[in-house]
């Protein structure tokens, strides 16, 4: 059975939804990672901690560019 195109659009938001979640924590990953490198050598040579990287977690806006970029990808594959 096939979707109709508001399904289509709502799989393309939830699938833009999803990989821009993976990458953010993806991210936030090797953010904590290296923070705990960097905090670590901070506490041994007892010069001041650094401040953590922050990565901003996808908005609505980015959720929406991300899908219209996976709908132009299909529509003109």
């Amino acid at each position: 059975m096939s979707q109709n195109p508001y399904e289509i659009r709502l799989s393309l938001l939830g699938m833009a939804k999803e990989m821009l979640e993976q990458e953010y924590f993806s991210k936030m990953d090797a953010v904590n990672q290296k923070y705990s490198f960097e905090l670590e050598a901070a506490q041994r040579k007892g010069i001041e901690i650094p401040d953590r990287e922050t990565v901003p977690f996808p908005t609505e806006a980015d959720i929406i560019a991300k899908a219209k970029t996976l709908n132009d990808f299909v529509s003109n594959g």
